[in-house]
């Protein structure tokens, strides 16, 4: 085997830094800007952004950075994140990629980097949605393919889910803690899916509309405490809130391109006090409502500084009250943080 000159130096320095000890770090550390400015009362502290494996503190393996040094870099980066999950500690982070035909998996407790895409005798993935389980399952929608993959704690690729139901547009996907169902968004039929893990139908919410309780395009889905599920009904322009029946209860918002109004609605969220965040990728930002819909804040605009979006999509909180926010075209995850009142 022939080295050039300064090969095996550098694979020597390449192979001690694989030998390194990875220690988690908080890869976000002290805020960095806050909502709304003094002399109100502030509510949302900016954390950072990632787009890569390496801005979260993780660095490749051994044969990666080998991989990296020879050929260029791997496809860690992020081309077009759709949506974000999360374990309740943020140790795990999962981003859908649609464009990168995958789900990027960041493991900040073990300083590590997978790329989850589908199977080699699978044709490629475009997911859109993500719910993960409390036992590390993690489910995902594919909008363009009709499909949900399931990925089990530790998997390195995408699986079909087991399921006789046919999808037309599957977007949002929740997890329900105490039924332990999947709710699906199927966008052109007008309904969200009820399954069991087995794959099964429990029932179906809604239908094509603009009464209470019915859809016109909805898309994502949070469920939140005691089995309740928000959704976001997109070209209704407003939030929908149903119980652990699927009955409805309670709606908010209107079409417009003011504060307090929706545009394009996408991702929705409850933090633990209950405040819902909306995510609306026409007017480049979120907003932050009680519980009854009423408006407390509003934050971002197009650009691509701390706390600006292009086109955002999903959002996940974490029990803590981490916010992270996909900002679908400026190609990276905003992370925020509620440190506001509980009311």
């Amino acid at each position: 085997m022939r080295f050039f000159p300064g090969s095996l130096s550098m694979l020597t320095l390449v192979f001690l830094a694989a030998c390194a000890t990875n220690v988690p770090v908080d890869p976000f550390g002290v805020p960095k800007r806050i909502w709304p400015d003094a002399p109100q009362t502030p509510r949302i502290a900016y954390l950072g952004a990632f787009s890569e494996a390496a801005d979260l503190g993780i660095e490749g393996g051994f044969w990666s950075r080998i991989v990296a040094f020879t050929a260029g870099p791997t496809n860690d980066v992020m081309a077009r994140p759709m949506a974000v999950a999360a374990t309740d500690d943020g140790q795990l982070i999962f981003v859908a990629d649609p464009e990168g035909n995958c789900v990027h998996r960041f493991d900040l407790r073990k300083a590590k980097y997978t790329r989850l895409a589908a199977g080699k005798d699978m044709p490629d993935a475009f997911p859109i949605g993500l719910a993960l389980a409390d036992d590390g399952w993690l489910y995902v929608t594919d909008s363009q393919r009709g499909l949900l993959y399931e990925v089990p704690p530790g998997a390195r690729q995408l699986a079909n889910f087991d399921t006789a139901l046919r999808f037309q547009q599957p977007t949002g996907i929740a997890w329900d803690r105490e039924t332990e169902h999947l709710l699906v968004t199927d966008t052109t039929e007008q309904v969200i899916t009820v399954l069991d893990r087995a794959g099964d139908l429990q029932r179906s919410i809604g239908g094509r509309g603009s009464g209470s309780g019915r859809f016109n395009f909805p898309t994502y889905l949070w469920s939140a405490g005691n089995s309740e599920l928000l959704v976001t009904d997109s070209l209704n322009f407003r939030i929908q809130r149903f119980d652990s029946d699927g009955i409805f209860v309670q709606q908010f918002g209107h079409s417009g391109a003011t504060l307090g109004y929706f545009s394009r609605p996408k991702g929705v969220a409850v933090d633990s006090f209950g405040h819902v965040y909306v995510v609306d990728a026409m007017m480049h930002g979120m907003q932050l409502f009680t519980r009854q819909g009423e408006l407390l804040l509003s934050v971002g605009n197009q650009g691509q500084g701390a706390g600006e979006f292009w086109l955002p999509n999903g959002i996940y909180i974490t029990k803590d009250n981490t916010i992270y926010v996909a900002d679908a075209y400026n190609k990276r995850v905003q992370v925020f943080r509620y440190i506001g009142p509980g009311e």
